[in-house]
């Protein structure tokens, strides 16, 4: 967590939130990477406006079960959220939300 917390420290208008397992909104154990049942800290991402009102898709994060996994989020926070590939494919959690938004 110490590495998460740090990033977001340093990451403008950051708010680190943590909670209880949120099983029924996340399914962090059935999806882990796409299904793969994985445990670890899960977390969500969103970009933001200077007021904190969301501006782009949340990322679903996890499982990060190390320092490493850890230091590859943080590193991803501090550099804004990019889509290019510099977050390792295994620590998202779950598909995009436009990815599995017609199942709503």
């Amino acid at each position: 967590m110490e590495p998460l917390r740090d990033a977001v420290r340093t990451t403008f208008h950051g708010i680190l939130v943590a909670t209880a397992c949120h099983h029924d909104v996340l399914r962090c154990d059935a999806f882990g990477p796409y299904g793969s049942g994985a445990r670890g800290l899960f977390a969500v991402a969103q970009p933001c406006t200077t007021d904190r009102r969301p501006c782009g898709l949340p990322t679903r994060l996890g499982p990060i079960t190390g320092p490493d996994d850890a230091a590859a989020v943080a590193a991803w926070l501090r550099a804004g959220l990019p889509d290019d590939g510099t977050l390792p494919k295994r620590l998202r959690a779950a598909p995009p939300p436009r990815a599995v938004a017609r199942l709503n």
